[in-house]
């Protein structure tokens, strides 16, 4: 029988035609002697030995790359085309973002040093540069055909296919624009002798000559030579004056270094691998790549946007960002919208983004995200003890997102993030949990504050020293919770065996293993070393890192060592020393916890009273004595104690419970008395914004208030009315209100209760409310003398219509009054002393002012320039109608304006509010003149 060839991939598994060179479902290549007869040949009956067993065949399985799962729950499935793809993709996307941005660096680097007197040339330069940069990749590109059979391509063949990218870009555009400004501008200037000198100096045969020529250049040339030839060719030329001015005015335009940028990213990268893969597709039968990018774009703005508003929930919005990542070709601004939703989505985001080379990319766009624009500065803060004695740069990072990019771009990118003097870094973080991949090398990571947790990728089978990774300050968590633990225990004794040994060489190592685990104990050990060795600095941080991890012998030190010094931080390490000696008070050492503490109160430490107070609140070492602690944590308090506050707080709402179980069993004065105790613990803890202190003065004060105004105590009444509103009490608002609003008892104030009735009016619940707090006002303000609401609306007008152009009152009555009381106020018997508002009906701002409007008299009397005059008591309500003044009930027009005024509705609306009655008085004082 003739054998048949059944051939699978040693990738993926999947089964292979006759012959095949390569995968069609992952792109691997198949051996060579795979599919060439003998070799991979299979006879029928080794494959079925027997006939009743059917023939299975492997599974597809899928491209390494095309799964992914973001926060344990949430997929993403790439196609198998995507997923080859971006295994083809990724080195280049990586290197090309790497070269790109570096070129960037450095031209902007060289720029600082050197002025560019020729642009032509430069950009010539600065092309070579560029080109001779992305010889890798182009290495890269031709290995990569080879390695599928392509290899008749060259690195100059490449060249060639992307001669209309080239062109097209702006730094190879600017030197045609330049160029051809420079020769016309030489024409002008007739200056023929210099002509030679603005043009490139490859050969003398044109622009397009000279980019050929720097390709040849590039070709020869390494990255760094061409660089060292860009620095010697911008300087050294020499033009006239004029020329040379018009010259360096065109170079101060461009902006080199983005240009370079653009044209590696540009040519470099998306180019020159479209090129690769459209002929691997064409020849190789690769799977093509299909993107819907445009469609990914506008769901994930339509999922960000409805997110936003409210009509989606974040679970949604994952969901659907994972489906925008399976169909687009633009991942990083997916990346980013998931970033920003969750940042602890850090790890899975760039472990997706690394797949495709996107990891680079993205971490310099987090990073800008939260450096150049400020971003990290709403977050993060030093804590007070980071010594400002002592020098330690550290590049601040708040969030696990922020640290990946920052981590990448020291891995990717020395050049821009490490100094050259010395590589390793300081990173210091704020509170959260970040994972730490095992490849990180030569960085510190520092803990900023207790709540920094790390998560270690591998952390027994990463030799971390070897990587020069060290830690300080913070806590593990996952498996290096425990790898942790154990290597400080065995290295802290290890330590202290060899130091007893005398061998101190051995224990300094073993003691700063121990303290980046956590040992405050093995941080001070360091510390004395090191200043033995005379290590002074290096001496110092370890004791600030044994006095932040507990060590109050540390902290003790630093304090007498910076107070002689008459440095402020030294109350940060008092503090540290007081905190530190809680390990005492755990340990119930009262009586030494209680001499530390009071040695640190004699110098004046908040914290120490702080904690003395605990201890006798708790009778740790002494009687519990609730007074007593109160007394402590109020001088602690004063002594600038953060923890103060909340311990007052805390303790005199329980105090306040105390003293309300008591007022319950009782009856009579006394239960008054305790009520008013409550009360008074209540404000207290109310003041430290204690949770629940607000309920308590809500229902208490108006049950209070109830109490006082009963026993005809109206001012102690509105004192608690007054206290449980500001807590949102509407009904201590509505209680209060009427106190103020009735002129028989001695806490009326009309003007208070009028704002006091409208603020009831605006936080009323209900259409049906409203109307109620309306209705009452009306009725009461009825009561009111009329003189007080006259005078109220005077000072509602000189408050809401402060600068109103034709209302006037007080001081700015002067003039136009002059003019009303001769054109109609004389005539109705008014002084002009007896005016408190005029009102100027004409708008005139210049001349005639007054001469036509109406008056208010102190005493409530209207009088208008229409011959009206009338008691506002039996006016009725207006209304502002068509540039008229209209009393409502009559019809009667008290004033017309000329033209139209905003300030006259608002007249007319604080007139009816707080003056005119709804049902007017009856009376015959109404009259026209």
């Amino acid at each position: 029988m003739e054998e048949v060839e059944t051939m699978f991939c040693m990738n993926c598994g999947t089964k292979l035609p006759d012959h095949a060179k390569f995968c069609f479902n992952c792109g691997a290549k198949v051996p060579d002697g795979l599919g060439d007869g003998e070799a991979a040949s299979v006879a029928p009956e080794e494959q079925v030995p027997d006939t009743k067993t059917p023939v299975t065949e492997p599974q597809e399985e899928s491209v390494p790359g095309s799964h992914f799962t973001i926060l344990g729950k949430y997929e993403v499935e790439l196609p198998h085309g995507t997923a080859v793809y971006n295994q083809l993709w990724a080195p280049f996307n990586r290197e090309g973002t790497r070269l790109a941005l570096l070129a960037r660096h450095e031209i902007r680097k060289h720029l600082k040093e050197h002025t560019v007197e020729n642009p032509v040339e430069f950009s010539a330069q600065v092309l070579a540069y560029c080109m001779s940069a992305c010889g890798p990749l182009f290495e890269q590109a031709v290995d990569l055909l080879i390695d599928h059979d392509i290899d008749y391509v060259t690195k100059k063949d490449l060249w060639d296919r992307l001669d209309d990218s080239v062109k097209s870009t702006d730094l190879v555009q600017a030197m045609l624009a330049d160029q051809a400004a420079i020769e016309d501008y030489e024409k002008d200037l007739a200056v023929e002798k210099m002509a030679d000198k603005a043009s490139w100096r490859g050969g003398g045969f044109g622009i397009m000559g000279a980019i050929t020529g720097t390709i040849k250049a590039s070709m020869m040339n390494t990255a760094q030579d061409a660089l060292s030839s860009l620095g010697r060719s911008i300087t050294g030329n020499s033009y006239s004056d004029r020329l040379e001015n018009f010259i360096r005015d065109r170079s101060a335009k461009r902006n080199y270094p983005a240009m370079a940028c653009d044209f590696i990213s540009t040519v470099c990268r998306f180019d020159l691998f479209t090129e690769v893969h459209r002929l691997l597709v064409a020849e190789c039968d690769l799977p093509e790549a299909s993107f819907e990018t445009d469609k990914a774009d506008s769901r994930r703005k339509n999922l960000l946007e409805r997110f936003a508003n409210g009509k989606i929930e974040e679970e949604d919005v994952f969901k659907g960002l994972c489906s925008c990542l399976e169909i687009t070709g633009n991942t990083l601004p997916v990346y980013k919208a998931l970033l920003e939703l969750e940042p602890s989505a850090a790890r899975d985001v760039f472990q997706m983004a690394e797949a495709e080379g996107e990891e680079l990319d993205l971490a310099r766009s987090v990073w800008q995200t939260y450096m150049k624009d400020k971003k990290v500065g709403t977050v993060f803060h030093f804590p007070d003890w980071v010594p400002n004695f002592l020098s330690r740069p550290f590049y601040p990072v708040a969030g696990p997102a922020m640290l990946l990019a920052l981590l990448i771009e020291l891995r990717d990118l020395p050049q821009m993030f490490r100094r050259a003097e010395s590589p390793h870094v300081d990173i210091a973080l704020v509170a959260g949990t970040y994972w730490i991949p095992a490849d990180a090398a030569d960085v510190s990571f520092w803990g900023m504050n207790s709540e920094v947790v790390l998560e270690l990728e591998a952390p027994e089978e990463t030799d971390w020293n070897a990587h020069d990774i060290h830690f300080h300050l913070v806590h593990f968590t996952g498996a290096a919770e425990a790898w942790s633990e154990d290597i400080r225990k065995k290295k802290l004794q290890e330590a202290h065996a060899a130091l007893e040994a005398g061998d101190k060489a051995h224990a300094l190592p073993a003691f700063q293993l121990a303290a980046e685990m956590g040992s405050a104990e093995a941080a001070w050990q360091v510390g004395i070393l090191q200043a033995r060795d005379g290590q002074q600095d290096e001496a110092q941080w370890s004791a600030v890192e044994a006095a932040v991890l507990g060590k109050k012998d540390a902290a003790w030190v630093l304090y007498q060592y910076l107070k002689k010094k008459q440095n402020e931080q030294c109350a940060a390490y008092r503090r540290l020393a007081a905190k530190d000696a809680q390990e005492l008070v755990a340990q119930g050492k009262f009586a030494e916890a209680l001499d530390w503490y009071e040695k640190l109160v004699a110098e004046g430490d908040g914290t120490a009273c702080f904690y003395i107070g605990q201890m006798a609140e708790q009778g740790q070492g002494m009687e519990e004595d609730k007074d007593k602690a109160m007394a402590w944590y109020e001088k602690a308090k004063s002594l600038d104690c953060e923890e103060a506050g909340p311990a007052i707080g805390a303790l005199a709402f329980a105090q306040g419970q105390q003293w309300e179980e008591r007022a319950s069993a009782e009856t009579g004065e006394q239960a008054m008395a305790d009520w008013q105790q409550a009360w008074q613990s209540y404000q207290q803890a109310l003041a430290e914004k204690h949770p629940g202190a607000d309920e308590k003065i809500r229902t208490l004060g108006l049950q209070l208030g109830k109490a006082m105004e009963a026993q005809g105590e109206s001012a102690k009444a509105l004192a608690y009315y007054q206290a449980a509103l500001a807590q949102g009490s509407q009904e201590a608002l509505l209680e209060a209100a009427r106190l103020c609003v009735d002129p028989q008892r001695e806490t009326f104030d009309f003007q208070e209760a009028w704002h006091l009735y409208q603020k009831a009016a605006e936080d009323a619940e209900t259409e049906a409310d409203e109307e109620a707090v309306q209705a009452e006002w009306d009725s009461r303000k009825a009561l009111v003398p009329l003189e007080e609401r006259v005078a109220c609306l005077t000072e509602a007008v000189a408050d809401q219509m402060a600068d109103a152009a034709y209302y006037y009152w007080g001081e700015k009555l002067s003039n136009p009054l002059e003019n009303a009381m001769k054109s109609y106020g004389s005539q109705a018997g008014v002084d002009a002393d007896e005016v408190v508002v005029l009102g100027d009906s004409t708008h005139s701002l210049f001349w005639g002012k007054g001469e036509e409007g109406f008056l208010i008299t102190e005493d409530g009397q209207l009088i208008s320039s229409l011959g009206t005059k009338i008691s506002l008591d039996e006016l009725g309500p207006v209304a502002y109608r068509e540039e008229e003044l209209v009393a409502t009930i009559s019809g009667a027009v008290l004033a017309r304006f000329k033209g139209q005024s905003d300030e006259d509705p608002v007249f007319c609306g604080l007139l009816n509010e707080i003056v005119l009655l709804l049902h007017p008085r009856r009376g015959d004082t109404g009259q026209i003149l």
